[in-house]
């Protein structure tokens, strides 16, 4: 059966709906998942067992959620037929209900026991990042420090007329407002010196398309296929909206989340086009993680290396970004921006995108393995060889992979040794100095662990149990040192003082 069978019913089902009014319950319930302390307006009718819900996702969850505001922009109208409104209870839970009968319809049609391991690559992209990610101050101050280089600057303004610190105080800006309401009408004044109306204009022109506009792209991206409930949409490129809503020329943000992603993480595919880009993101990168070393390594105990030229005969070598470093044994740490493709992410039935990314990240920890031998040949000259002293190569990019599960890790194990024997390199030496792979969020996290029990004591307990092997690291480091948590924001206030212009605005925007 052809997924646009599945699909027509619920569409028909939405189509009923006022899209004003869809919009602002959608809005109230992903404040409710995302937003700590947010209360449902009186309007909106709630079932008391699902306020009461340790983890409401269980019923309604936020990615299903994206899929109703994507439909509602697609197929709704200002007024609703047969007195449907998402307002009520019975036709909200209805709806979502009807979201996730189609998933599981496309699922039955399309998947098999055979790809369930794939399936839940897909699944862990979907979901994880809405519930690893939502609005946060590190995600914040990370994107902000790691983009706010002149070169970067000097791009930004290019391009949009807008300097990084410009962009990012913009994306606030307009979330302090979106925090308490779904519209802003528009036009609008601003309260803030350094961010006068035609500053916000320019940022519109980066984060806000117009409902035709929009309605265009959405129509044009949908998939009758296997990857309906995963595919991209614009959205995520233009989380906010410029139509009529309650009878006013608004901006309307129907989902939060995808505003703060836009001008965090989301920046990195507006500039990746240009050519100077990707050189000055890796280099922003690589000292952003020198920062989190920097800042997590209280204890004298551990010594940080940073990047510095070897010589092996004749040729000029440069070693791994940083090596950290205890008596019992040191990380090689490389820096790598590279980031799992959209295919990777939505493919169920193909594995082309996927083995593609594995063998990129594969190329990353084979070049770490290749400085590392030219260590043990004759160590380095800022970290002479040291007997006895395990090393782990390993490699942290800016976004998470979910490197988790048979699938990924035996796909990577393949293609790592591929690696190493096309390099001429021995097959042992991955057994010998196992590797590792981290996010950066998992990172900030980790060397505050270590810092506190050594490099062998945290990372052995991971991969010497056949079972925690093959979990991620924030379920690894959450089940084995619970005591721990929570653990500090390194760059609180760093934070601070960047966002000290809009603390300091008692009304940011009207």
């Amino acid at each position: 059966m052809e997924v646009f069978e599945f699909y027509k019913p619920i569409r028909n089902k939405i189509s009923s709906l006022a899209r004003d009014d869809a919009l602002g319950v959608i809005w109230a319930y992903c404040q409710f998942l995302q937003i700590e302390n947010f209360h449902f307006p009186p309007e909106i009718e709630v079932a008391k067992r699902f306020l009461e819900l340790d983890v409401p996702q269980k019923w309604i969850s936020e990615w299903d959620l994206e899929v109703l505001a994507k439909e509602v922009l697609l197929n709704c109208g200002p007024a609703a037929s047969k007195g449907r409104t998402l307002r009520a209870w019975k036709d909200f839970s209805d709806t979502i209900n009807a979201v996730k009968e189609l998933d599981r319809l496309i699922y039955r049609e399309f998947g098999s026991q055979q790809r369930v391991l794939v399936e839940l690559i897909r699944i862990s992209h979907r979901q994880f990042i809405w519930q690893a990610n939502p609005p946060n101050s590190r995600t914040a101050i990370r994107y902000f420090k790691i983009f706010n280089r002149p070169i970067v600057d000097q791009i930004c303004v290019e391009r949009f007329n807008l300097s990084v610190w410009q962009i990012f105080m913009c994306g606030m800006a307009c979330m302090s407002h979106f925090l308490k309401s779904p519209a802003l009408a528009y036009p609008f004044k601003s309260d803030i010196k350094a961010l006068p109306p035609e500053v916000f204009d320019r940022f519109f022109l980066v984060a806000c398309s117009s409902l035709p506009n929009l309605k265009m792209k959405l129509k044009s991206e949908q998939r009758y296929d296997e990857s309906f409930m995963y595919a991209y949409n614009s959205l995520r490129a233009f989380p906010l909206v410029r139509m009529f809503y309650q009878g006013a020329d608004c901006i309307v943000c129907p989902l939060m989340t995808l505003l703060f992603w836009k001008f965090t993480g989301g920046l990195y595919y507006d500039l990746i086009s240009h050519p100077d880009f990707a050189n000055e993101f890796g280099d922003g990168f690589q000292s952003y993680v020198g920062e989190v070393l920097v800042a997590t390594s209280s204890s004298k105990k551990i010594e940080l290396v940073a990047e510095h030229e070897y010589q092996v005969g004749r040729s000029r070598k440069r070693t791994v970004d940083w090596i950290i470093a205890d008596e019992g044994a040191a990380i090689f740490l490389e820096c790598k921006a590279r980031r799992l493709s959209l295919g990777s992410k939505i493919s169920l039935n193909d594995d082309i995108s996927l083995d593609r990314d594995i063998a990129n990240m594969a190329s990353s920890i084979v070049q770490v393995y290749k400085t590392l031998s030219d260590y043990l040949d004759s160590g380095y000259p800022k970290f002479n060889l040291r007997e006895n002293k395990t090393i782990y190569p390993a490699v942290v990019t800016p976004e998470n992979w979910r490197l988790f599960g048979p699938v990924m890790f035996t796909k990577l194990a393949e293609a790592v040794t591929a690696g190493l024997a096309a390099a001429g390199l021995p097959l042992n030496l991955k057994d010998q100095f196992p590797y590792l792979v981290f996010a950066v969020e998992e990172l900030e996290t980790a060397l505050q662990v270590i810092d506190r029990i050594g490099i062998e004591n945290f990372v052995a307990g991971k991969i010497k149990d056949p079972e925690m092997s093959q979990w991620d690291w924030h379920a690894y480091m959450t089940n084995q040192f619970a005591d721990f948590f929570p653990l500090r924001a390194i760059f609180d206030g760093d934070y601070d003082r960047m966002f000290a212009a809009l603390f300091d605005a008692q009304n940011q925007l009207r």
